[in-house]
């Protein structure tokens, strides 16, 4: 029998100061923190001080527990299965360690699934920036819904894939052999992916927002959001690789385009935006293009006017075009950026 209602698996990486914000919100959530276990797991950690946090709360709260990995993975998947196979609880939802919860978050999600006997419930939440705080938009707008099944729906696929505003009943991920990705990014979009194909009821509350993603772009502290190396980039592709396997195992293969339109342009995106060199872009897009293609025969320019243009070199497995036409983007994006910034400065 589950000694809690919730789990929340946090992998942790020299999360320092942030951790205090974080178990604050979870002591005085209103489905009370007795009805809550907290599961950190950190990933090698250097950082003494968020090593000493990690022990007081393990030492300090019976229902807190922080494993200690023995080696650096470098990305969230590993410590979030490590978090399942441990947890207690009769749902679990997945944080990031920066993050703080709303005070009614978990009472909110965790009766609307055990009302519907849900396999997943997903909520909406903040983006958070240094001086304002944005709601999320989504398709939805407002509109919640509860479906046995996502081709009920298919406005499902267009969810931001944000682990850390779903919850997930226990039994429904074990029985369906449910893991994230380890090693590699986009961990998050194939979990959430295999989930909405094997749920057989989600809720989604578009009406409330459970979570306060922060996002900060400052040098030493960047959010993932913020991170555009060649790395990184690659790691992403490597997760979309297995999306698209699983699609194609699962014979779901016709719902790529609707899939993967969104993704495939914030990755674009990042490309664009990112300093990598031509030489580096050249082989991402090699990665790639394979992906790439089968969405544009569908999405000419990815349904974006200012990516028309790159449909054709991918089409034509033209690697050094596609990346000339990702530079004159960019160097077009930097013109309308400093126009803007101009008209704005002028009062127009």
């Amino acid at each position: 029998m589950e000694r809690y209602k919730v789990s929340v698996i946090v992998p942790t990486y020299n999360s320092g100061l942030f951790l205090n914000a974080f178990f604050d919100s979870m002591m005085y959530q209103s489905i009370g923190f007795e009805n809550i276990q907290v599961i950190f797991v950190d990933d090698c950690s250097d950082d003494e001080y968020t090593l000493y946090l990690l022990d007081l709360f393990d030492e300090n709260f019976p229902n807190v527990k922080s494993i200690f990995l023995d080696e650096n993975n470098g990305f969230p998947g590993k410590g979030r299965n490590v978090g399942i196979d441990l947890s207690d609880a009769q749902y679990v939802i997945f944080s990031d360690h920066d993050d703080t919860y709303a005070p009614d978050a978990f009472e909110v999600m965790y009766n609307s699934a055990v009302e519907n006997n849900a396999d997943m419930t997903i909520t909406n939440y903040y983006r958070v920036f240094p001086h304002e705080k944005k709601k999320v938009k989504t398709v939805f707008n407002g509109e919640n819904i509860v479906v046995d099944s996502v081709l009920d729906d298919k406005r499902l696929f267009s969810i931001d894939p944000a682990i850390w505003c779903k919850l997930f009943k226990k039994e429904f991920l074990i029985d369906n052999n449910i893991r994230f990705l380890e090693g590699m990014l986009a961990e998050d979009f194939y979990f959430f992916i295999v989930s909405l194909f094997k749920s057989s009821c989600t809720v989604y509350l578009d009406d409330f927002f459970s979570y306060n993603y922060f996002i900060r772009n400052v040098e030493g502290d960047k959010s993932t959001i913020h991170i555009r190396n060649k790395k990184y980039l690659g790691k992403m592709i490597e997760g979309y690789w297995k999306v698209n396997e699983f699609l194609i195992e699962s014979n779901y293969d016709e719902f790529y385009p609707e899939i993967f339109n969104m993704h495939l342009v914030y990755w674009i995106t990042s490309l664009i935006i990112s300093d990598i060199s031509d030489d580096e872009k050249r082989q991402l897009i090699i990665y790639v293009n394979e992906l790439l293609k089968k969405d544009v025969k569908v999405n000419p320019g990815f349904n974006e006017k200012i990516y028309s243009s790159l449909t054709k070199p991918i089409l034509e497995n033209d690697y050094t075009k596609t990346v000339k036409t990702l530079n004159s983007i960019k160097r077009y994006r930097g013109i309308l950026s400093i126009l803007s910034d101009t008209f704005s400065r002028s009062g127009r």
